[in-house]
């Protein structure tokens, strides 16, 4: 199964916005690369989502040191 880059459309003008779980935790938005656009983010209306992708961060980051104590 291939793996998705994730992120997501430009709601301007509909260009793929790459990104990832830490960029989403740190960054205070994204700009598209195309047009421009600068989609902030709303961390309080936003709280359960955050919380949400930093316990998937975590557990990713854990998965990773795992994986490299058996290389």
């Amino acid at each position: 199964m291939a793996q998705q880059t994730p992120g997501m459309k430009c709601p301007k003008c509909g260009t793929f916005i790459a990104t990832t779980i830490s960029e989403l935790l740190t960054a205070s938005g994204l700009t598209c690369p195309n047009c421009r656009l600068v989609l902030t983010i709303n961390r309080e209306e936003s709280k359960k989502a955050m919380e949400i992708l930093s316990d998937v961060d975590k557990a990713q980051k854990n998965l990773e040191q795992t994986v490299n104590k058996y290389k």
